[in-house]
């Protein structure tokens, strides 16, 4: 029996011994791929201001190929179908390797390298993308770039380190609008569109707000959008249904272009909406939201499994559930705001932050352009 039991003693330890000769062969493998990934990035190229303005992972043809092994129907209406306007295509998201912005931590003027992006519009002549510091240390920013060409003009520095998970145009009053808190509240702030053109490429001075407004019944305003004279701010609920309310933005008075919380109608003045607050109820994890026609789309994902973009019949805006949807589409991970322009619905995503990069995902640097009719099949 001792014989026996030795023989045991002596498999088991083989046996533990291979187990750990295979785990660590595993995660040895696993960082050497890490490292590869990070190696394979492109070289980096810096603006004036310090900000870099290369893709911030991966080269066009690379990130393509992964797009059409991965998710063939998003490459098809993206690249193979024809778009509608080439503003904002495949536009590079700026900063994502080094973005000049205030350490609050270290208190002095440095290089953020984690910035994550997180809203996107177009504004006149511009397309602008909002991103926060991913290791809550540096000033929140908005990088302003060229409509047509997506060149990289500067970076607005904003007050604090808002999430900034919105923002909007209303070319009305040329107010550019995000999304924020004032003190325990969710909030709307705007700059105006002069603002922006005079602020200096490379100024550390935070741009200043012409509108301050606290909503106080959405606990976080994770997403924001403007249509027919309106601001539809959306709430992101992790694990419940999230809610939507819209502002109308006043055209007269002493509210003129700017908004009051009781100033709340639907999406085209004559639906009716859920409840008497003007509030409507959405899907969970909600991220971005886009009104184009008479199409309402809503953009879902949290963690690292694939997002989802939902279209809704605007006649649904009561309830903005799935079961509801018209159409729901399997889309990369970390999607974030989407906007609607010219046929084209432009798509941002967040996994181009070094807090969110993986080499098992399909890594999204560049802003994404599909042609909303195409996601139809026409």
């Amino acid at each position: 029996m001792k014989k026996i039991g030795k023989t045991i003693v002596k498999l088991m330890i083989i046996l533990l011994v291979i187990a750990g000769i295979g785990t660590g062969a595993y995660f040895g493998y696993q960082f050497y791929q890490n490292i590869q990934f990070e190696r394979s990035r492109p070289k980096v190229t810096l603006a004036k201001d310090g900000t870099n303005t290369n893709a911030a992972w991966q080269l066009t043809k690379k990130y393509q190929k992964n797009l059409q092994h991965n998710y063939p129907f998003i490459q098809k209406v993206s690249h193979y179908v024809t778009p509608r306007t080439w503003d904002g295509y495949d536009f590079t998201v700026p900063g994502l390797v080094a973005t000049k912005s205030y350490d609050f931590k270290a208190k002095k003027w440095d290089t953020a390298d984690s910035m994550t992006p997180q809203g996107l519009t177009v504004a006149g002549t511009y397309i602008l993308i909002t991103a926060y510091d991913g290791a809550h240390e540096h000033n929140s920013v908005v990088y302003v770039l060229n409509k047509r060409t997506g060149k990289y003009i500067k970076t607005i520095q904003i007050a604090g380190r808002p999430h900034l998970g919105g923002i909007a145009y209303d070319p009305k009053a040329k107010n550019i609008w995000i999304t924020g808190s004032m003190g325990q509240s969710s909030a709307l702030m705007s700059f105006t569109m002069s603002a922006l053109k005079k602020y200096r490429l490379g100024s550390r001075i935070p741009i200043e707000y012409n509108n301050k407004i606290s909503i106080p019944t959405m606990e976080r305003a994770s997403a924001v959008t403007y249509y027919d004279d309106q601001l539809f701010v959306g709430l992101f609920n992790m694990y419940g249904k999230g809610r939507i309310a819209a502002y109308t933005i006043s055209r007269s008075g002493k509210n003129k272009n700017s908004i009051t919380n009781n100033e709340i109608k639907s999406v085209t003045g004559n639906v009716s909406w859920s409840d008497p607050a003007g509030e409507a109820s959405m899907d969970k994890q909600i991220q971005g939201i886009a009104i184009y026609n008479d199409k309402i789309f809503l953009s879902q994902s949290y963690g690292s499994g694939n997002s989802r973009l939902y279209v809704f019949p605007v006649t649904a805006i009561n309830s903005l559930d799935e079961k509801n949807a018209s159409l729901v589409i399997e889309m990369p991970p970390y999607l974030e705001q989407i906007t609607a322009y010219k046929g084209q619905l432009l798509c941002l995503f967040e996994s181009g932050s070094k807090i969110y990069a993986k080499r098992n995902i399909v890594v999204m640097d560049r802003i994404l352009s599909m042609n909303i009719n195409a996601l139809f099949g026409n």
